[in-house]
Formats: C-alpha cells, sequence, structure tokens
C-alpha cells in the first residue's frame, strides 16, 4: 500500500501543470500577489464593461441614431453587457474543488484506482483530470487553467461560463470599437491616428494649441482599449473553442485523450442543453457528470 501511494504522488509530480516549465514563484510570493491580481483584473472587465456601454449607448449612439435606431442599439447593447457581466460572475462564483464533491465519490470506484493520483499539497488522491492550484490552494476539477480575468479556476463546473464571457466581451467591444470609430470619425480622427502619437505630442509641443491635446489623448485611449478588448478575449475564446473540439486542457491542447467527438465534448462542457446557453448565463444545463470519471478513446 505504501509504495502505491508513493507511487501516485511521483507521477502527480512529473504530470502536474504546475511542475512543467522551469522554476516556479516560491508559494508564499505566489499567494501574495494573485489575490490581488484577480481583484485587479475582476475590476477592470466589470469597470470596462460599464463604461463602454454607458458610453456608446447613452452619449455617442444619439448622436447618429433615431429613436428606432436607438431602440435596437439598446436592447442590442443590453443583452451583450447582461451576458458579459452574468457569465463573469457565474464564472467567479461557481467552484470547481474536489471538495465540493459528497464524501461518497472522494475515492476511485473499483478498477478506477489506477485512473486517480495523489495530490501531495492536499495529501490525498484526488480524481483524474483534476490537479491542484496554487493560487485557490486546492485541486481543481478538470483544472483548465487559473484565469485572473474572471477571479478563479476554469474547470469543470465553470468552463461554460468562461467561455461565453470570452465570447461576449469580443462581440460587445467590436460593437463598442464601430460605435467609437463612428464618433471619432465625425471629429476628423481616423483610426489610422492611433499610431501618430508621438507625431501629436511633437507638434504640440513645437506649436502649443494646436489641437485639443485632452480630447486627442482620450480618443485614443478609448480606441486602444477597444482593440485590446477585442483581441485578448477573441483569442481565449478561440483557445476554448480548441480545447473543447479536443475535449482537452489549456496546456496540453492538442491532447485527444477524452475527444468522444464535437458533439459530445461540447455536451460535457456546456451540459445538457448546449448551445442554447449561449443565449443566457441563467439557463440551467446540467452536466453530464460530476467530474469524476472521464470517458476515454480507449473506454468507448
Amino acid at each position: 500500500m505504501e509504495n502505491t501511494v508513493e507511487s501516485l504522488r511521483l507521477r502527480a509530480k512529473m504530470d502536474s501543470p504546475d511542475q512543467r516549465g522551469g522554476v516556479s514563484m516560491p508559494k508564499r510570493i505566489v499567494k501574495r500577489i494573485k489575490p490581488w491580481a484577480d481583484t485587479i483584473a475582476v475590476s477592470m472587465n466589470v469597470s470596462m464593461t460599464l463604461f463602454f456601454y454607458f458610453f456608446d449607448v447613452f452619449y455617442v449612439m444619439p448622436q447618429f441614431l433615431g429613436i428606432f435606431g436607438q431602440a435596437v442599439h439598446f436592447v442590442v447593447s443590453t443583452w451583450i453587457a447582461y451576458n458579459i457581466l452574468g457569465n463573469l460572475r457565474a464564472c467567479t462564483r461557481t467552484l470547481n474543488s474536489v471538495d465540493t464533491l459528497p464524501p461518497e465519490v472522494l475515492k476511485p470506484a473499483e478498477g478506477e484506482e489506477s485512473l486517480w493520483h495523489y495530490c501531495d499539497p492536499c495529501q490525498r488522491t484526488v480524481p483524474p483530470r483534476s490537479w491542484h492550484c496554487k493560487t485557490c490552494s486546492t485541486c481543481i476539477l478538470k483544472r483548465d487553467h487559473h484565469c485572473n480575468f474572471v477571479g478563479n479556476c476554469v474547470g469543470h463546473n465553470n468552463q461554460r461560463y468562461f467561455m461565453w464571457f470570452s465570447f461576449y466581451a469580443m462581440i460587445g467591444s467590436a460593437l463598442a470599437l464601430y460605435d467609437n470609430l463612428l464618433y471619432a470619425h465625425k471629429h476628423g480622427f481616423e483610426f489610422v491616428n492611433l499610431f501618430t502619437m508621438h507625431y501629436l505630442l511633437f507638434v504640440e509641443y513645437l506649436h502649443p494649441g494646436t489641437f485639443d491635446l485632452l480630447w486627442e489623448i482620450l480618443i485614443r485611449f478609448i480606441l486602444t482599449m477597444n482593440v485590446f478588448a477585442i483581441v485578448f478575449p477573441g483569442v481565449l475564446f478561440i483557445s476554448q473553442l480548441v480545447v473543447v473540439r479536443n475535449n482537452s486542457v489549456m496546456y496540453k491542447t492538442a491532447d485527444c485523450t477524452y475527444d468522444l467527438g464535437i458533439w459530445n465534448n461540447f455536451g460535457q462542457v456546456l451540459g445538457r442543453r448546449r448551445f442554447w446557453t449561449c443565449l443566457s448565463p441563467d439557463i440551467k444545463s446540467p452536466l453530464s457528470h460530476n467530474g469524476t470519471q472521464w470517458e476515454s478513446k480507449g473506454t468507448v
């Protein structure tokens, strides 16, 4: 028995994503920095969403649209903002810890002992595809990665919310960029002007008063944040599509061990209602299992 536990410990150290690729930061430093990073990143997400929503809906677009157009824009923007914030909240609050499982399932079923592995920090065996997160200080069911921008580990129970959060953040930012480019163009500012900040400052230095410097800097800042808010969640969303397509995790994207076909793969992440969950984070869509028993190609 002792040899079995020791072999599980050794395999966990070799396979754990936290043990790959170089020297990790000391635990006491990680614990001090990460919670602040989570709080700042989540606050930035909420602040940017609310800023672009109110700025574009109530200030920018009334300058271009009539009553009917404003109403349509308001409905679409509100639905997108609701999905961004709703999925962010659900992703942040949904727990993926192995500790959330009832005691009776915290041990392998007969014949599945070899699939479980030993976690040194938790001092116990944990289900397959579960790995320890130093930030959360616990093992996470099907741990994909720890994301500061949602302040939580992305795993078995909340991957659905993370995927739709990144999707709507990308779509909402693209709509905001279009609105803000219309506004900037109306005032003689083109997209290419984003790359001429040095020229603006140089001319203003030589000939003070040539530009409304505060407005020029502000519009550049807004458009730059718009571009960042499209690219970053866009990359996250595309990476999630690849991960879910292969039924893998972010640190082993190309691993197809658990690939059961695209329909079943998305079903394991999105739940019974699958793509209907795109409409709202409040749609109930039970997952197919509790995160301890994973079918693989070899068992199907």
